[in-house]
């Protein structure tokens, strides 16, 4: 198994290997896209169109809830490394748009590179602060999530979700969720270590809990915006979802595969479809255009003799074939 892996791993680094991952990641994409075209399509462009959410509220909740990894990543790793808040705030949130816009990881190497130009700390204390921030984010994103599907499953709404589960894309996608959330828990948590003092690992967990817990709200809370007839059930099945999503390891642009989900979803709702698919196109198209704008807004300021560090950071994260550690949750 070992020399499998030893075999695996210097193909992985082969001009070969980065060829297919780029082709996978492209190829992906179109297959997405392709599938939320005719989801729409099926729905209605004008409908969809005419149902975009106009509330204010609606785009300054995404803008919290997009700030918020990185916010509570710069404080954890100032707890764990050290460094200035203000500094490396930036830092992180490029961090979440290379794992949110490319394949998953790309973050993590991008901050390993930068941390070890401007931080001055050895490498390997590096990689086990990644690795334990990506540990207790996975516990508490497995936690969140479990306690989401309790919720769930003691509302009464299964019986609405089971028959969207009786079409076959309904099966097909609900079964790759299922396994997207327990196999990546089961695999990285094994054998794996914290390194940290457990003081220190219970203050980073529970930041982690706040944050999620404090993202799931928000979400909710922007998706009631749009659509406030519908019950808490309702939004407890898409949070489930985009939960469960979230964990999908090395899948690039998780939000439109969660988009193609909720579209396939939307059925279950009370109100008109057309209204949960504006609010879901919404919530896409201001997560890929974030990511864009924040990283132009971080590529602005720049300390003296930093555009050479970035560079060659952002170099490696676009080149990243290995994973470092479990991916942080949303």
């Amino acid at each position: 198994m070992t020399e499998w892996i030893e075999k695996l791993r210097e193909w992985l680094e082969t001009p070969a290997a980065r060829f297919a991952t780029r082709l996978f990641r492209i190829l992906f994409f179109v297959a997405v896209l392709g599938w939320l075209v005719l989801k729409v399509r099926a729905i209605g462009w004008r409908q969809v169109l005419d149902a975009l959410p106009t509330n204010p509220l609606f785009y300054i909740l995404f803008l919290f809830m997009f700030l918020a990894l990185p916010a509570s990543e710069t404080v954890i790793f100032r707890i764990i490394l050290g460094g200035r808040i203000l500094r490396e705030f930036p830092v992180f949130i490029r961090k979440r748009v290379f794992n949110s816009a490319l394949l998953g990881y790309s973050g993590e190497v991008y901050y390993f590179l930068w941390a070890q130009k401007h931080l001055g700390v050895p490498a390997k204390k590096i990689l086990l602060g990644i690795k334990d921030n990506a540990i207790l984010s996975a516990l508490a994103s497995a936690g969140v999530t479990s306690a989401l599907l309790v919720a769930f499953l003691l509302s009464g709404r299964a019986s609405s979700v089971a028959r969207w589960l009786d079409s076959a894309t309904g099966g097909l996608i609900a079964g790759a969720l299922i396994l997207a959330f327990v196999i990546p828990v089961a695999i990285r948590l094994r054998r794996q270590i914290i390194s940290i003092a457990p003081r220190v690992a219970l203050t980073v967990f529970g930041i982690h809990v706040v944050r999620i817990c404090l993202v799931v709200l928000l979400q909710a809370t922007q998706w009631a915006v749009v659509l406030p007839q519908e019950p808490w059930t309702v939004w407890l099945i898409f949070l489930t979802t985009q939960m469960v999503v979230s964990r999908l390891p090395f899948v690039p642009n998780r939000d439109l595969l969660f988009l193609s989900a909720g579209l396939e979803m939307s059925n279950v709702i009370e109100g008109p479809r057309e209204a949960m698919a504006g609010l879901l196109l919404a919530g896409g198209a201001l997560t890929q255009g974030s990511n864009l704008i924040f990283f132009l807004l971080t590529s602005i300021k720049r300390r003296s003799g930093t555009p050479d560090a970035e560079a060659e950071a952002e170099a490696g994260a676009l080149d990243a074939d290995e994973e470092i550690g479990p991916r942080p949750a949303r």
